[in-house]
């Protein structure tokens, strides 16, 4: 009996070795031959990509479990060294991308800046103001793990493109990862105040609602929209993520605002999102037909042209990017810049900007790729250059301590003088 036992678990522990075998093997032919067939650059930058499948095929038929595949088919993708390139497990996206995908938040916003993680922005009336979380502060530990701690482990995880802008996005975008999760549960920080003080506080999660579906590969995501008019009746929005419901709230929120001096535009930490949307936004920001880009395929090229909006706002446009602002966000930035529509402020983005899409994976890996590459109407390509603010501000935790943001201020006093 005993016997029997012990052959049945040999035979179902074989079955299912090789069933993840096949299932990754499945799932790396897929990776390799979508970006074989459907990659805009037909010399894959120079690197031999059938190379590259003799390479890591063997690699991937003796791996033994899912976090070897994982990493294996992204040391593959990640050898062309461009964005829009790689395969996660979905639940990992929360995590990696947290203001896109995780269900729970505190309100507050985080940055790396000169290695430290400095806490940027504090919405007013979230967990995170009443546990006495203000800019300026240093956060060091999140749930005793020290902040130094997750860095390093972050470092382990970057993504194309590899400079040292979108390090810093990938290193923030993991620290604040480690804040956000689950609603209805709390995070335990440890802080420094502006005084050097060491506090501590358990802030409880929030949920942020419902999420919206875009892809199965996809968990649902979250869109955040604010607008508002300053104090000096300069218009202000901000928002998240390029999706719906966002182009109807910005197009109500230009109704609302007609008299305005000038508009801000805030893409700071927006990860990107629909180039729908981005459209619908730029045809209400034009006076006349514009081409606002061109997009490389394989084999063609196809300029992309608007006509204004009806009710297009046609004042003085500031957009505000920084290291976290990425694919749409720099798309819009930077067609915007080009056309000479809008001046930009802030801090050079990554240069992470292709167009792609996502696929489910045998695995349950997803598998987002690239399939054309954007060029400004001026010849500019964003991917890997980053868009280049006209007025360069970096963000200064000393001015964050006391109440001001300095990009935010950069970009009012352009408009204020731009209609003085």
């Amino acid at each position: 009996m005993k016997k029997s036992v012990i052959v049945l678990f040999l035979i179902l522990t074989t079955t299912l070795s090789c069933t993840t075998k096949f299932r990754n093997i499945s799932s790396f032919e897929t990776v390799w031959q979508t970006v074989n067939q459907a990659h805009y650059d037909p010399t894959f930058g120079g690197v031999d990509w059938k190379a590259a499948h003799e390479q890591y095929k063997p690699q991937i038929a003796a791996a033994e479990n899912k976090e070897e595949s994982f990493l294996l088919i992204n040391q593959m993708l990640f050898k062309l060294n461009l964005s829009h390139l790689l395969a996660i497990y979905p639940d990992d996206l929360k995590r990696y991308m947290p203001v896109l995908f995780a269900e729970g938040d505190i309100g507050a916003d985080v940055r790396l800046l000169d290695g430290e993680a400095v806490i940027t922005m504090v919405r007013t009336g979230t967990p995170a103001a009443h546990a006495g979380l203000r800019p300026g502060f240093i956060i060091e530990r999140i749930d005793g793990k020290p902040v130094q701690q997750i860095i390093q482990e972050g470092e382990a995880l970057l993504i194309p493109p590899f400079n040292p802008r979108n390090r810093l996005n990938n290193l923030s975008g993991y620290i604040s990862g480690h804040i956000y999760g689950p609603p209805n549960t709390t995070v335990k920080i440890h802080f420094r105040d502006k005084d050097g003080k060491g506090k501590e506080a358990v802030i409880h999660r929030e949920s942020r609602g419902r999420g919206r579906f875009a892809t199965e590969a996809m968990p649902p995501y979250y869109v955040e929209f604010e607008a508002k008019r300053l104090g000096n009746n300069i218009g202000y929005v901000w928002f998240n993520h390029w999706a719906e419901p966002v182009d109807g709230k910005f197009i109500a929120a230009l109704s609302s605002m007609r008299d305005i001096r000038g508009l801000i535009i805030d893409l700071r930490g927006n990860p990107g999102g629909f180039l729908s949307v981005v459209h619908t936004i730029t045809k209400h920001l034009l006076a006349e037909k514009t081409q606002v880009s061109s997009w490389k395929f394989r084999n063609q090229r196809v300029e992309y042209s608007f006509d204004p909006a009806r009710d297009a706002y046609l004042g003085p446009v500031v957009v505000l990017i920084d290291v976290r602002s990425t694919s749409s966000s720099e798309y819009f930035a930077g067609s915007m810049q080009s056309i000479h529509r809008a001046v930009i402020v802030g801090e050079r983005s990554p240069g992470y900007l292709l167009i792609a899409n996502w696929k489910k994976l045998f695995n349950g890996m997803s598998f987002m790729y690239a399939f054309a590459q954007p060029i400004m109407p001026d010849g500019k390509i964003i991917e890997g250059n980053g868009v280049v603010p006209n007025i360069e501000v970096k963000l200064d935790r000393d001015a964050l301590l006391k109440g001001k943001d300095s990009q935010l201020d950069a970009a009012v006093n352009y408009i204020e003088t731009k209609t003085h």
